[in-house]
């Protein structure tokens, strides 16, 4: 028998031979793909259809469990199966590994289950080696417990491993009671399982109803009569599963000879051709046919390109199943249908010039929000919507579809916006893959808006939402191309990337760095071109597989997009002012933190910050009014910093997280100016007042955010946030000399500002300990603003000797300037946006440790941030009289020798001690990273990683502001009080 998997199995003529040229003529691309749609068809098998998946081990080991009785005899049915197994065993006891988790858990798990049962009843194997079979029990059940004990459950994302993962270790303790695999992630594994079944009854699949069940049936073994499922077959096979449909013939009282026959055909002619490995799903027709046309149709390849019998074929069977099967196909003929395939389909034929209505698939998958992919899914895919939302893009009349094409798009972006990493789509393991998607299908909605044929968004923040995701879509690929021209010296990512950038050299936001991009596109090309890797395990279903012919259909497709040069560009309609990018961007590479970034990348990621504006602009002044100072100078910046040090350092934020950055530096601002311009002069000699009406204004509001929050989260009571009276306080801060207009021109700001920080959504779904630290720190931070301002006052009245006193530099800078930063209430934010999004409302930081540590970091980061804040802003502190670092006795040089006492000699000890500052944050960040690391899962680990991303990102931006305030005071001056005098 053959010894390996079916790896090598390529359909011939599917790969190009490159010869390290950089472009293949016209001709030959496509004579390549009109050889890719015959040979697809010329495989095609008349009753079961086509299919190219790769080998699996899983479904491998299922089938090998087959027994029947022949000659009187029971016997295995498919001993070529279990040789399989035994051939691909790994050293460590495994099986099946990619760099998917599922993958070896579920095939370790069924290949350990074919051993033990072949070694209890080995019936005609009479050969089998008893001794040798123990072994390799042994090193199996080693294996499978480390695997589930690393398992990140949260993130995998393969069809039913919540339901076929329990069952599994549930068969493998009754066949030995002595296996017991116990791990950390059980119990959350069980709840997403009991959440999958608690709907579901046997009953269910007993009627004419489908239901994706019928492709997991060995999830169900003993919750099933497998006798009354029997009408659910097509052409022998539970919804085209091998595992199943053994699941369905051994647990079926009666002999299936269809199922046997379906079987036969996949293990002597699906891709194991005979080596006794079978796919997860065979056949797969509509899928792969679809999935082929559309991608070469998207990609540049006309209809006459693609001319021949293979295309005829293809459309025709693409065509009739539509119509046989009421407008709704699943992946292979009168499976359940789904959407992504129906949209997959109607796309093809529509880019074909065929009719292909998609009122059926709105009709069956249309929700509120999104389109379901089955109607029992657990999670939306974000592909299948990308594929619905192209199928109606191409529709004869697209604003017909107006209301689901708004509702996908509103849809899609809001999933990118919060995404706290790539996303992971439920179909394939490249985050490339539904990137792709999503750049088609936005840059044709956009297209479409732009030529009259679709309405525009009416909805400013959702047009800015649009822009922004999409810019980041084609920037961060770009970004992402390693050195040799590949993504991940991966064939089809390449491909992924290489059609993404191609789409992007359309779009007018990156007709300034279109050579930048022509570039990288020229590079992947060279790549494909002369590459010879086999294909990866990309694609998903209950394990992960490969296609060959899915690998040669992105190859081909790319190698066209590459060779088309946009005629007109797309996006104008999207495209902001960019004329402070320049100044600024050289600006920026003045500052250490961004020494030897090239300055295109400075530049693209600015015009990125550009798109970010109209949101921030349209709640620019929607809490504080800014009376009393000049032009916000710093506006322009803020929104270009975020996005640029995000790109720059790699981190590639969400948008939300980066808008959520951009609001709490702009607000910070608008407080500093509000307190000195508005509150401390309408407050002037009634100071106590003013502090109560602080206190009164957070009580209040963080007693009704504690309500909020404990109803949002599920839980009871208050968590310790509130003054314990459940009452609303009364708001204070009245004084005779102080008139009502004044007293509301300070409290309705102050009521706004403290409502956005305690009640914002993120910060509602945080962890009752984050919200509590942040509610505090939001007091200190209020309350300094007040102290800051009685130093003031004091130095104004020549007294500022007098009353330093209270507090050495130290002493000072560490707590009183360090809270009027803002940088620690912004860290205690950052804590809460965290525990959402990525923390599932958890504390941020759970230990002991690294909460002292993390707290330890802001704390410094708080003292760094105001000694360069006094460096830059000395001049204008001494003309508007605000204390500054280099106003403290510390720095006053009694000794001659060591110099002159000027403002000069006085900033370079500044800096020198800030440097001290940052050694203490760059330690305590190393410490927070490195805590209990060899604890963690695997899980945890990459929660953790990503985490810290965002502390660095969040602890880059604000030393940003304090090195351009070494170069350069980016504050505004007040226009009010004694400076303006």
């Amino acid at each position: 028998m053959k010894s390996t998997m079916a790896a090598n199995n390529t359909p011939k003529s599917y790969y190009l031979n490159g010869n390290g040229a950089t472009g293949i003529s016209s001709e030959d691309l496509d004579g390549a793909t009109r050889s890719l749609l015959q040979n697809t068809v010329d495989s095609s098998d008349q009753v079961f259809g086509f299919g190219s998946m790769s080998c699996s081990i899983y479904d491998t080991a299922w089938v090998s469990l087959v027994t029947k009785i022949i000659d009187g005899k029971q016997q295995w049915l498919f001993p070529e199966c279990f040789d399989f197994l035994l051939h691909t065993q790994g050293e460590d006891g495994s099986w099946g590994k990619t760099a998917s988790q599922i993958d070896g858990i579920l095939s370790t798990g069924a290949s350990l289950l074919s051993l033990l049962r072949h070694r209890a009843e080995p019936l005609q194997l009479e050969n089998l080696d008893i001794r040798d079979t123990s072994s390799r029990i042994s090193r199996a059940v080693d294996s499978l417990g480390s695997q589930l004990q690393s398992w990140s459950i949260t993130s995998t994302v393969h069809v039913g491993f919540e339901v076929i993962v329990p069952t599994l270790l549930d068969l493998l303790s009754e066949e030995d009671p002595s296996i017991r695999v116990d791990f950390d992630g059980f119990k959350d594994l069980m709840k997403i399982s009991a959440k999958k079944l608690c709907l579901f009854k046997p009953e269910y699949l007993y009627g004419d109803i489908r239901s994706t069940i019928f492709h997991s049936l060995e999830a169900f073994i003993g919750k099933v009569d497998f006798d009354r499922i029997t009408h659910h077959t097509t052409s022998g096979s539970m919804m085209g599963s091998p595992s199943s449909t053994a699941a369905y013939l051994m647990n079926a009282s009666r002999w299936d000879d269809k199922a046997e026959m379906y079987l036969r055909h996949v293990v002597g002619q699906a891709a194991g051709k005979g080596s006794g490995g079978v796919p997860s799903a065979y056949p797969s027709t509509y899928f792969e046919y679809s999935w082929i046309l559309s991608t070469l149709l998207t990609s540049g390849f006309s209809p006459s390109d693609l001319d021949g019998p293979g295309l005829q074929k293809m459309t025709e069977v693409l065509s009739q199943a539509l119509e046989n099967e009421g407008g709704t196909i699943g992946f292979a003929p009168f499976f359940m249908a789904d959407v992504d395939d129906t949209a997959k389909a109607i796309l093809s034929l529509k880019k074909l010039g065929r009719n292909a209505s998609a009122a059926k698939m709105i009709e069956r998958f249309e929700t509120k929000s999104h389109f379901k992919t089955y109607p029992s899914e657990r999670d939306p895919s974000f592909s299948a919507n990308c594929n619905v939302l192209l199928a109606l893009l191409h529709q004869d009349v697209p604003r017909d579809f107006s209301t689901q094409i708004a509702s996908i798009i509103e849809f899609l972006c809001n999933y990118w916006w919060s995404a706290p990493s790539n996303i992971k789509d439920k179909w394939n393991l490249s985050h490339l893959y539904p990137r792709l998607l999503f750049v088609e299908a936005v840059t044709r909605f956009v297209y479409l808006i732009e030529k009259g044929e679709l309405p525009a968004l009416e909805d400013q923040t959702m047009q800015s939402k649009v822009a922004v995701c999409l810019y980041q879509a084609c920037y961060r690929t770009l970004l992402e191309q390693f050195d040799d021209g590949s993504w991940n010296n991966s064939i089809e990512e390449t491909a992924y990337g290489t059609l993404i950038l191609s789409e992007a050299r359309r779009l007018v936001l990156f007709v300034d760095f279109e050579e930048k991009f022509s570039s990288a596109i020229d590079r992947s090309v060279a790549f494909l071109q002369t590459s010879n890797s086999p294909p990866e395990f990309l694609w998903i279903e209950k394990v992960s597989y490969r296609s060959p012919v899915l690998t040669e259909t992105y190859k081909l497709a790319a190698l066209r997009a590459a060779t088309i040069r946009p005629e007109a560009y797309i996006g104008s309609s999207l495209r902001q002012d960019t004329s402070v990018i320049p100044k600024f961007a050289k600006f920026l590479l003045m500052t250490p933190i961004f020494k030897g970034t090239p300055e295109w990348e400075v530049s693209a990621s600015m015009v990125e910050g550009t798109l970010f504006r109209p949101i921030v602009r349209a709640l620019r002044l929607s809490v504080f009014t800014r009376k009393g100072v000049e032009e916000d100078k710093y506006f322009d910046v803020i929104p270009l910093a975020w996005p640029s040090m995000s790109n720059c350092k790699r981190i590639f934020a969400p948008p939300f997280f980066l808008f959520e950055g951009m609001m709490a530096a702009l607000l910070n601002y608008q407080v500093d100016e509000f307190m000195e311009a508005v509150a401390d002069i309408n407050y002037a000699n009634h100071v106590p007042e003013l502090r109560k009406l602080i206190d009164d204004v957070i009580d209040s509001i963080s007693d009704e955010a504690s309500r909020e929050a404990s109803a949002t989260n599920g839980t009871n009571g208050t968590n310790g946030l509130t003054n314990g009276s459940g009452a609303i306080k009364e708001i204070d801060g009245h004084h005779p000399d102080i008139g009502e207009a004044e007293r509301q021109e300070v409290l309705v700001p102050l009521q706004k500002f403290v409502t956005r920080a305690l009640k914002h959504p993120a910060i509602l779904s945080a962890s009752p300990w984050d919200r509590k630290n942040m509610t505090c720190e939001l007091r200190i931070y209020l309350q300094t603003h007040v102290t800051q301002n009685e130093d003031n006052a004091l130095l104004k009245q020549g007294k500022w000797t007098q009353g330093v006193m209270r507090e050495h530099f130290l002493r000072w800078v560490s707590t009183t300037s360090a809270d009027h930063t803002s940088a620690t209430y912004t860290y205690s934010f950052v804590c809460c946006l965290l525990s959402t999004l990525l923390e599932d409302g958890k504390d941020c930081f759970p230990t002991t440790q690294e909460k002292y540590y993390g707290y330890s970091a802001g704390q410094h980061l708080a003292a760094m941030c105001r000694m360069y804040n006094d460096h830059g802003s000395a001049i204008r502190d001494r003309d508007e009289l605000n204390v500054n670092s280099i106003d403290f006795p510390e720095f006053e040089l009694h000794d001659p020798a060591l110099g002159n006492n000027d403002i000069v000699t006085r900033q370079a000890s500044l800096f020198e001690i800030a440097q001290y500052e940052r050694s203490c944050i760059e330690y305590a960040f190393e410490r927070l990273a490195n805590h209990s690391a060899d604890k963690r899962s695997t899980e945890a680990q990459a929660r953790k990683s990503r985490q810290m991303d965002f502390w660095r990102l969040f602890y880059n931006v604000t030393d940003l502001w304090g090195q351009m305030y070494v170069l350069r005071d980016i504050g505004s001056r007040l226009t009010v009080g004694t400076a303006a005098k």
